[in-house]
Parts: C-alpha cells; structure tokens; sequence
C-alpha cells in the first residue's frame, strides 16, 4: 500500500540556500517527508528527477488573466494553463478587468469563476481607486490577497483616489496586515509627453518609450515611499523599469525594512531601446523598456537585493490591438510572459548574471514572505504545500510564440534561444505539467494571506 501521493526521487533539491540530493515525498497536498532517494516511501506516482533540479514553486505576483470581462484576450483556464506550461505554481491576478475587482461583490464573483476554471493556485487582488473606501475592509475579509493601485494611465484607466482618501485607504490596508502593489508612473508626466509627441506626429514605436520616461517612474516612486511612510503601509513596487527607479528604492529600503518591496521583469532585463526596430509595438508594454544603462541598473538592483522578486505582469490582448490602431498610442501596452519567464530567467543563471539560489528566493520565498502565504508557500520543507518547478537547466531550445498556450500567440522573445526549461509543474502534490502536457481537469486553489 502505498505511504504517499506522490515521491520525486534523484534529483537536486534546491532547500534555503542549498541544493541538496535528496528526494522528497507529498501527502493530502502538503510535502510530507524528504530524504535519500533510497528510503523513499512508496508513492501513487513517482518522478525520477535524474539530471533535473527541483525548485520550490515559482509563485508570480503580477499577471492579468482578463476574467471575467475581456475573455477574448485570456482567461482563467487559458493563462493557469499557460503558468503550468511554463514552470508557475501559483498566479496573483491584477484587478483592472473592464469589470474591476473594486468591491466585494466583484471579488466574489472573480472567486466563482477561477475557482471553476484555474489549473494552478491563485490569488486575487483588490483595487485600489477613487470612491471605493468602503469597500477594502470587506474585500480583506473576503481574502484579497493584496490591494493595486495604478498612479498613472494603463490598461482600464483606474484612477488612484485623491491623496488624503489615498493616506487613508493605505492606512486601513497597512492595520489588516495587507500589501499595497503600486504601478509607479507620473501621470501628468506621460500626458505631456504622449501630447507633444503626438502633435510631432510621432507614430513609431520609440515615441512610446519617450513618453515614458524615467523621469516618470522616478516621481511616482518617490511619492509612492512618501506615502508607504506617512501610512504605515506594507508597499510594492511593481514592474521596476529604469536606474532612477532603482535607486529611490535602494535608498528607501535603509529605513522601511521589509515593508517596502519590489519586482522587476524579464523584459527589463533583456530588452533595451535597440530592440524597438526590430520589434516594434509586439515589445509595448507600461513602463516602457528603456535604456541599456536602465537594463544594467536592473540587474545590479537584483544582485544587491534592492529587487526582491521577478514577476511577469503577463498582460495579453489580441493581436489587432498590439498591431492595428491610429497611432502607437492607441495600441494596446501589455504582452504574454507566463510561458517565458522561468525559462528566460534559467538562461540568466546559465549565463552567470544572477545565482540560482538568488533566482529561488525572488521567486518562491520573498513573493511568499511578502504577501502572507510562506511558510505555507514559497520553500520546500516537510508541511509545506507539496509545489514544485522542476528544471533541466541544461536544455537548449527556441522560445516559439506560435505554441504558447495562452490565447496571446506573440512574444518580443519569441525565437529567443534559451538555455533551460521547466519539464514538470507540481501544484500540491498533482503533477499539473509533465514534459509541456498539461492537465486541464486539475483545479487550483485560492490563497489567502496567513501571516
């Protein structure tokens, strides 16, 4: 009779800041036993890991599935079987759906359809917008993961609330323990900027980049720490794109430990402004990539700990509204990345630009700390959730658009050459991917903050 659900055996296992050979075993969903491969109890199901390293599972904080509302761009059964395709364990979904995620009654009604639809683990977040005080208490009572608010226009153009309601609202936010994501751009900035170019005639694909910016991320940063000071908040940088950024961040961190965090990208650390020929408005997204400076910043901000996480902000729309539309300005910002982004992000590690275990903790561990579900998440110890990333870090391949299995079939990394692939995604002791199949009957849970 079989003692477990499920035993991975032969690998190396990457556990804290070490990776050890060692196999591990899952019971009802959690990790129930770790140990020689040799004593490994007997499993329903079995992975011979030989040759593959053993990940906890890679949980991306920043991702827009478009359900319900916009379906026609990606929903819950397409994008979690996009995140199980590509190594991602658990999804957190932004709340600026053409029906956003403002109130209770939506938050619920998001709940019933992922529920219905997600192959991998989710949570959901509430937004953060003029008028809507009243409902952030019930939204954290009903288990918002977190709360976003945008400062400058983005996809649903959802105003932040005035900056006296702002202050209050983050601080009910900061009492319930909960984190507040923040997209960081200067609104007024970018509107002077898109309203030059335009009467330029500016339609190529750099006038986006031009109305976006440092100089944008930097302000809003920057009034974004004074806000997280005034109120106590536990805030979050999302998508960190330029130097500016970076260092207003770093030098914030020195007095708000732990209660400011951020995430950068893939696209900001492998694309720079050269890639706009070649790419064109597929490579769109807000913030604009920038710079080559910008990209090195970035990654001395990964190594030096002031980015804490990698997230995606997988945004996909249909190809018309990337490619078609008056003006650059009107075409839709945003591109897939589930599918992408760990096996982008094991290239970097086989090129020496980050350590593995430095991609381990912006994947699994800080995401987990940050937003209230580690220990339950985020690490690979005897009663935590049994979610594993299994990689060959030595695989050679093409990134190829064309067989993603998110409803967005393009990419600005798509014939990219990568070294290194997910080949199993394991969800709370269920095998969800095995070798790019994945299982669509499998449902995934929703996680609430623990801590």
């Amino acid at each position: 009779m079989s003692s477990a659900d499920l035993v991975i055996i032969n690998g190396r296992v990457a556990m804290s800041s070490s990776v050890r050979n060692v196999a591990v075993a899952a019971k009802g969903g959690k990790i129930s036993w770790i140990g020689s491969s040799s004593c490994a109890p007997r499993a329903e199901k079995t992975v011979d890991a030989a040759g593959l390293l053993v990940l906890p599972g890679v949980i991306d904080v920043h991702v827009h599935l478009r359900d319900p509302g916009a379906t026609y761009k990606e929903d819950f059964a397409s994008g979690t079987a996009a995140a199980a395709a590509g190594g991602v364990t658990t999804v957190f979904d932004m709340p600026n759906n053409p029906i956003p995620t403002k109130d209770v009654s939506a938050l619920r009604e998001k709940e019933r359809v992922a529920a219905s639809k997600a192959i991998v683990d989710y949570g959901l977040y509430g937004l953060l917008t003029e008028g809507n005080s009243a409902e952030i208490e019930p939204m954290i009572g009903e288990g918002a993961i977190g709360f976003k608010c945008y400062m400058a226009e983005t996809t649903g153009r959802y105003a932040p609330p005035p900056e006296r309601e702002l202050v209050r609202d983050m601080k009910a936010i900061g009492r319930a323990r909960r984190r507040l994501s923040v997209h960081a751009e200067d609104d007024a900035t970018i509107r002077k900027r898109v309203s030059d170019l335009m009467a330029r005639g500016r339609d190529d694909p750099l006038a986006h980049y031009e109305s976006r910016p440092e100089e944008a991320e930097q302000k809003a940063v920057v009034r974004a720490i004074a806000l997280a000071r005034e109120s106590k908040c536990d805030t979050h940088i999302a998508h960190l794109s330029s130097a500016a950024g970076a260092k207003a961040v770093r030098q914030a961190k020195r007095s708000l430990k732990g209660r400011l965090t951020a995430e950068t990208c893939p696209q900001y650390l492998l694309l720079d402004k050269g890639d706009y020929a070649d790419k064109g408005s597929i490579m769109k997204v807000n913030p604009a990539i920038k710079t080559r400076k910008d990209r090195e910043a970035l990654w001395a901000a990964v190594r030096d700990g002031t980015v804490d996480m990698i997230a995606t902000d997988h945004a996909p729309h249909s190809i018309d509204e990337k490619t078609s539309g008056p003006s650059v300005f009107a075409r839709a910002s945003g591109f897939p990345g589930l599918e992408t982004s760990v096996a982008l992000m094991l290239t970097c590690v086989n090129r020496r630009l980050i350590s593995l275990a430095r991609y381990v903790r912006m994947t699994s561990e800080a995401p987990a700390k940050a937003w209230g579900i580690f220990p339950k998440k985020g690490a690979i110890h005897v009663g935590a959730d049994a979610d594993f990333t299994v990689v060959d870090l030595k695989r050679d391949w093409r990134i190829r658009a064309a067989e993603f299995r998110s409803k967005a079939k393009y990419s600005p990394f798509d014939g990219f050459k990568a070294k290194g692939a997910a080949v199993y995604t394991v969800v709370r002791g269920h095998v969800v991917m095995d070798h790019g199949e994945v299982d669509l009957a499998h449902r995934g849970e929703m996680q609430r903050p623990v801590s």
